[in-house]
């Protein structure tokens, strides 16, 4: 055997246990390993909304709730919410929000058309007014009253319709004006776009 074909034999050879040997190393360097399941529960943003107003004909100025609005909280989270208003009038076709004076709750104050819950049994938490889950009630509307010195007998017969729209939200992690900015819908808690 020539020299050339010894040192090519011997070079073939030597890249062989390389490669062998670069396998072994691979195959004691690597590790494997499975975790049992990890389980977690989603926490439930939850409000039930009483109350009652008066079925008969009303006159300016009488209180037609006959039973304090409230929301009963069953969150099992730190939630924050806040409402607004719609007043509709049939008589004047549109708006009627300066025709009926409103007695809302304590705890509720009004910022940019809605009133945002901070009452005295919420928890403060870097400007967020956060509803712990012990708070079980709270009140929203005690009065609704027609305004007397506006609404007159040209409005007799006639309706108001006064529409609340609640939204609630969790407490923790998102603000209201990333919610606003996504426009998520209240209803599936996702954004209006994604069209679920």
């Amino acid at each position: 055997m020539g020299k050339k074909k010894f040192i090519a034999i011997l070079t073939l050879l030597f890249l062989a246990i390389a490669a062998l040997t670069a396998n072994l190393i691979v195959a004691w360097l690597t590790d494997t390993a499975t975790t049992g399941p990890t389980d977690f529960t989603l926490g439930d943003v939850s409000f039930e909304w009483s109350g009652a107003v008066s079925t008969n004909y009303v006159v300016p100025g009488e209180n037609v709730v006959t039973t304090p609005y409230k929301l009963t909280n069953t969150s099992t989270i730190r939630t924050e919410l806040r409402f607004k208003i719609e007043i509709t009038s049939e008589y004047l076709g549109g708006d009627g929000s300066d025709y009926v004076n409103l007695t809302i709750g304590t705890g509720w104050v009004l910022s940019d058309g809605y009133y945002y819950y901070r009452g005295s049994d919420t928890v403060e938490d870097n400007g967020k007014y956060l509803i712990p889950t012990t708070v079980t009630l709270i009140t929203v509307i005690t009065g609704i009253e027609l305004d007397g010195s506006k609404v007159g007998n040209d409005f007799s017969g006639s309706s108001f319709t006064i529409t609340l729209v609640f939204e609630a939200k969790q407490g923790d992690f998102v603000d209201w004006a990333t919610l606003d900015q996504d426009e998520i819908n209240f209803s599936t808690g996702l954004p209006a776009s994604s069209g679920t």
